[in-house]
């Protein structure tokens, strides 16, 4: 998936990976429900192959995917480089990886079986995120989404795969 590949086409792309997109607005990391007034909602949408077009009508526009459906996406967000660092040597290999320029590898994405909650692990010394597993809510809903290729991060770096991460998820177990 390349960063000028169409709205559209970047929509068809990951619904054809089994995930189910979401709009996003144009270098923006928040979910946007066109058919929602305030643009909320979001998390209930289940956009196909069929409707896609509704949702992905060209122009500059990022995309989402759900995270912590029924079919376990997650996605490990190593939200510092430290994190990036070791992440080879703790987390489990998996097909897909993404992440930008300043932050390469910065995503890992999994289908866990069962989905599981979200959690987030802060440095104890000063409380700054160090990496969140991103699936469910703690109550058990959907409610997460990640922001994936080949749309814009806020600062402007394109979101791409680390080259051969553009395949399939590995399945993992949650013990």
């Amino acid at each position: 998936m390349n960063a000028g590949a169409k709205p559209l086409d970047a929509a068809l792309f990951w619904i054809g990976r089994g995930f189910l997109p979401v709009p996003v607005r144009f270098k923006s990391k928040k979910p946007h429900n066109p058919a929602d007034p305030e643009g909320k909602h979001w998390q209930n949408l289940r956009i196909t192959a069929e409707t896609a077009s509704e949702f992905f009508k060209g122009g500059q526009q990022n995309i989402g995917v759900i995270l912590g459906d029924d079919g376990g996406s997650a996605d490990v967000d190593l939200d510092c480089l430290e994190a990036v660092s070791l992440a080879p040597h703790f987390l489990p290999e998996t097909g897909m990886k993404f992440g930008r320029a300043s932050k390469p590898a910065s995503h890992w994405f999994y289908r866990i079986d069962p989905p599981t909650a979200s959690e987030t692990f802060t440095d104890p010394t000063d409380q700054k995120t160090l990496l969140e597993l991103r699936c469910r809510n703690k109550d058990g809903s959907i409610g997460h989404q990640t922001v994936v290729p080949p749309s814009v991060h806020e600062c402007g770096e394109p979101i791409q795969f680390e080259e051969e991460f553009d395949g399939n998820p590995d399945r993992k177990s949650v013990v």
